[in-house]
């Protein structure tokens, strides 16, 4: 669905965001924005402000370039394998003492995201190459933080639901928010 005009209010969206994407490299590319690769520019443009709009966003990034894409604001989350092997889009709480955060029982960070770009993207790290995205060992060249990161996941097909597309959801809340979660479908 699209607008005329890019900054009307869309309508209400309250469900959550579900996508397929596939990995077959058995390699994940995690980022806020990985849209310097032409392959991975969508349009027409749609307003992030509503839920409609980053649920459009993610179907035409899942549909035109295998990505998993997550509005998650100006968040800084991390991504995590859960214990199970599935992988989230995470804030996680924080210990008041210490400041440190805090991880479920066989949870493991294998990625930070920046946020300037406000989102979370993940693609198949051959995709990205395939793409004329560069290798990981320079991708990160003139950033001061590790803003390109490439972990190891089962190659397959995956089901990316995304939370916080929903207009009522609240990423600002206190404690663990889980944004995303990307789980296995079918194995290669």
């Amino acid at each position: 669905m699209t607008f005329p005009d890019y900054y009307a209010k869309q309508p209400p969206f309250l469900g959550n965001t579900v996508v397929e994407i596939t990995v077959p490299s058995g390699r994940l590319i995690a980022s806020d924005d990985l849209r310097k690769v032409g392959h991975f520019k969508i349009e027409p443009p749609m307003s992030i402000n509503y839920g409609a709009g980053t649920d459009a966003w993610a179907q035409l990034f899942a549909k035109q370039a295998n990505t998993a894409y997550a509005f998650v604001g100006n968040t800084c989350p991390c991504v995590t394998r859960q214990a199970d092997g599935s992988v989230e889009v995470i804030s996680p709480a924080w210990e008041a003492d210490t400041y440190k955060p805090v991880f479920l029982d066989g949870e493991n960070r294998v990625a930070r995201i920046c946020t300037d770009h406000w989102a979370a993207m993940l693609t198949d790290y051959q995709n990205w190459l395939d793409h004329g995205g560069p290798d990981i060992s320079v991708a990160n060249d003139g950033f001061a933080i590790q803003a390109f990161t490439v972990f190891e996941i089962t190659p397959g097909r995956y089901r990316w639901t995304v939370y916080s597309h929903a207009d009522n959801f609240d990423r600002d809340a206190y404690g663990r928010v889980t944004f995303a979660r990307l789980e296995l479908i079918k194995a290669d």
